[in-house]
């Protein structure tokens, strides 16, 4: 399965329609096909994780489960072993990955979500935003709080104003908005530990390093000043978060950009490379900083450069009509057809690769 997993993930990414901020494989299995094991069996698992930023979690399913190598696949691939015990909530244990992410990425926008009323039917459309405890010095996720825009303005008579396109453009823009997740080994091994201490992993110097970490050891972060430039787009029209997940530093072969372009790409987004400076040691301070305000855009995205898949209410994106301007690219990088990654935006993708039980 998880060469089929591999085959999936290169299809999405080559059609562009598929959100690839993040992109995460579940493994679940009750017993590994025995065959299974050769070093480059499992070289070949971090190539691709590798090629396509994957996140690997894996799931033993039951007390009999080979665990061995399932959580070796979990730790050679910056994911998290999951042990599952007989007769567990499988389900409640498999949506702990959000953790993970909520834990490398701290989210300062509102996020938008269409969806039909289970009473009256009607369409709705919610704002949302993440609140954080920062009373530490790593922002903690405590949940989601959204609001309908109903409870303001009915939806049905806004979507037949003109500003109707250029809201749902924007929102857009707001809701895809790619967000490095800044994760190191000590991030992994808190995130590990706090499943299972079955989950911790030593298998390389930097997992031995925090291999005893408490749930209150500081972390390094990473400086919070730094930030992308959120009008730079490169020379092939790509903003800044599309970049997030590929190597901004090994890209001029693969997707035909300059050395000077790729050059002002790491300059222009750091943060979105993964560029940003670490603190050489625990985080300094004792709370973290508030997000910061995050204006709203007067042109929508798809009127400036690349973008990718489809708005909220599932059309492809577009530049509005009426906008006063339209620089947007329009011809497709003759380089992308042979691409075997392309810069993306999006939201978390999920698959889920199953192996039946011997």
């Amino acid at each position: 399965p998880l060469p089929r997993a591999a085959q999936i993930l290169g299809s999405s990414v080559a059609v562009g329609a598929t959100s690839m901020c993040q992109k995460a494989v579940m493994f679940l299995t009750g017993s590994v096909d025995p065959t299974f094991g050769l070093s480059e069996d499992y070289a070949s698992v971090r190539s691709m994780s590798k090629t396509y930023d994957a996140v690997l979690f894996t799931y033993s399913l039951g007390s009999d489960a080979d665990t061995l190598k399932v959580k070796k696949l979990a730790c050679e691939n910056r994911g998290v072993f999951y042990p599952v015990p007989d007769n567990a909530d499988l389900g409640g244990i498999m949506s702990a990955y959000i953790k993970y992410f909520a834990y490398g990425q701290e989210m300062c926008s509102a996020s938008f979500l269409s969806y039909t009323s289970a009473t009256g039917g009607q369409t709705l459309l919610a704002g949302c935003m993440a609140a954080y405890d920062r009373t530490g010095p790593n922002p903690d996720l405590l949940g989601v709080t959204c609001m309908d825009t109903n409870l303001l303005t009915d939806v049905g008579q806004w979507n037949a104003t003109a500003g109707w396109p250029f809201f749902v453009c924007t929102a857009s823009d707001m809701t895809k908005q790619c967000r490095q997740v800044n994760l190191m080994e000590c991030h992994r091994q808190k995130v590990r530990l706090a499943y299972s201490k079955e989950s911790v992993c030593d298998m390389t110097a930097d997992q031995r390093q925090y291999a005893s970490v408490s749930a209150s050891f500081v972390c390094p972060c990473t400086d919070p000043t730094c930030r992308d430039d959120p009008t730079f787009t490169d020379e092939k029209g790509y903003f800044c978060d599309t970049w997030v997940g590929d190597d901004c530093k090994a890209a001029a072969a693969s997707w035909g950009y300059s050395d000077a372009g790729l050059k002002e790409v790491q300059e222009k987004c750091k943060r979105s490379c993964g560029l940003c400076d670490w603190s050489s040691g625990a985080c300094p301070g004792n709370s973290s900083v508030e997000c910061p305000m995050i204006p709203v855009a007067p042109e929508c995205r798809a009127c400036l450069g690349r973008t990718s898949g489809v708005d909220i209410e599932q059309n492809q994106m577009a530049c509005p009509p009426g906008a006063p301007r339209n620089i947007a690219p329009t011809d497709l990088p003759p380089s992308d057809a042979a691409a075997p990654v392309l810069p993306q935006l999006g939201l978390l993708a999920l698959m889920i690769a199953t192996a039946a039980a011997a």
